[in-house]
């Protein structure tokens, strides 16, 4: 953004003059420039009246400069001031002339307001200076994490999460990622060395970056550490809303908020059977049913974990769970006894103890569990004994100790 300031009255164009060494050629150089402000100055006055309008003021920008910044520097007219100069380690230019500036902890308009003063204290007659930060160079942040360039990245006067993100290549791969801004500020009260800080930290979905009015336009200060981060998330499937993979927007969530991110249950959805299939770190699959039925549900504590896939089953149904082949949810349809149940599961498993089966089941007056001897009714031929099922019914079949 370019700022122009001229100290008072109307700009001036200044004819380019070759300078001299010492005070005689200052001197001269100075009486000519003189005289040609004044007749340029007349000039510029008679054409804006011509045009019927003023020239419109640039909008000022609010970057504050800092060391090793590059600044474009143009003085209407002088065509030998007008390049770009260093921002030095101390925090000054060296300008013809005039000699240390100090720039850092300006404004571009600032450092334009000064030059102009100074140029006009001794130099030229209302010299017309811009100034614009054309390489930053002082304020960086630093990109960590899953994306394809880390690293350090200049910060211009109004960077955003999402241009970082961008440059940095958080968008490549089909991860679902999160972003993290990480901002250190000194801590409240006095500090034992003078120097210790806490940090704010905000965290984003990255494909929520892109739509405008979003976090994209979070802007970024100097000194912010942004870390891009592969996000938890919790398959859900079955009877909700908007079935699919769900971030884990904080590690303690609850079974209910993931459901709820899924976008809640649907009509047809049965609470009191969902399902949680869980891997343990030594590859087994862990399949839990929690009961999320009722006005206070007795699973809304269930906190879910990275990788789980959660099933909300449809109503009308029943639950095998324990040491079957085929553990699970299916469709209660007709009149089912337990023995066909676990025959469409899969039969039992070699390791399972079928003597300890079990139903549970919830009545009006609350749950019950119902104890089957699988072993007798099998053996004995006695499938009249194998008792007819419910809807909801869940049917647990343990493992043997031997």
């Amino acid at each position: 953004m370019r700022t122009t300031t001229t100290p008072e009255g109307t700009p001036t164009s200044i004819s380019s003059t070759t300078r001299t060494t010492g005070s005689s050629g200052v001197s001269a150089y100075r009486s000519r420039s003189r005289l040609a402000a004044r007749v340029a100055g007349l000039g510029a006055v008679v054409a804006l009246l011509a045009l019927g309008f003023a020239p419109l003021p640039a909008l000022a920008s609010s970057y504050v400069i800092g060391p090793r910044d590059v600044l474009r520097i143009n003085v209407y007219g002088q065509a030998d001031l007008s390049r770009n100069y260093d921002v030095s380690d101390d925090g000054t230019i060296n300008f013809p002339f005039i000699g240390s500036v100090r720039s850092v902890g300006l404004t571009e308009v600032e450092v334009a307001e000064t030059i102009t003063k100074l140029l006009a204290r001794d130099y030229l007659v209302n010299p017309q200076v811009s100034v614009t930060v054309v390489e930053y160079r002082s304020k960086k942040v630093l990109v960590l994490g899953e994306v394809a360039r880390p690293g350090p990245y200049p910060l211009s006067g109004r960077t955003t999460l999402l241009d970082i993100v961008t440059q940095a290549g958080a968008f490549a791969g089909s991860v679902t990622k999160q972003v993290s801004v990480i901002r250190p500020r000194k801590a409240p009260g006095p500090a034992a060395d003078g120097n210790a800080t806490e940090r704010d930290t905000w965290r984003f979905r990255v494909d929520g970056l892109q739509a405008a009015g979003t976090p994209g336009d979070f802007l970024l200060q100097d000194g912010d550490t942004v870390v891009v981060s592969r996000l938890l998330s919790v398959l859900v499937l079955g009877e909700v809303g908007r079935p699919g993979a769900q971030g884990l927007e904080k590690e303690d969530t609850s079974i209910l908020e993931i459901i709820a991110a899924a976008g809640g249950f649907t009509p047809k959805a049965s609470r009191k059977g969902v399902q949680v299939v869980r891997t343990l770190p030594d590859g087994k699959e862990e399949r839990r049913v929690v009961d999320l039925s009722g006005a206070v549900p007795p699973g809304r504590n269930f906190r879910v974990r990275e990788e789980d896939t959660v099933v909300v089953p449809r109503g009308n149904a029943y639950f095998v769970m324990g040491a079957v082949r085929n553990p699970g949810t299916y469709s209660l349809e007709g009149g089912l006894t337990i023995l066909e149940a676990i025959s469409i599961a899969g039969g039992f498993t070699e390791r399972a103890a079928p003597g300890r089966t079990k139903v549970i089941r919830t009545t009006k007056k609350g749950q019950e569990t119902i104890y089957v001897d699988m072993d007798d009714i099998i053996k004995r031929g006695q499938r009249d004994k194998a008792i007819p099922l419910h809807e909801d019914d869940i049917i647990v079949v343990p493992e043997s100790f031997f």
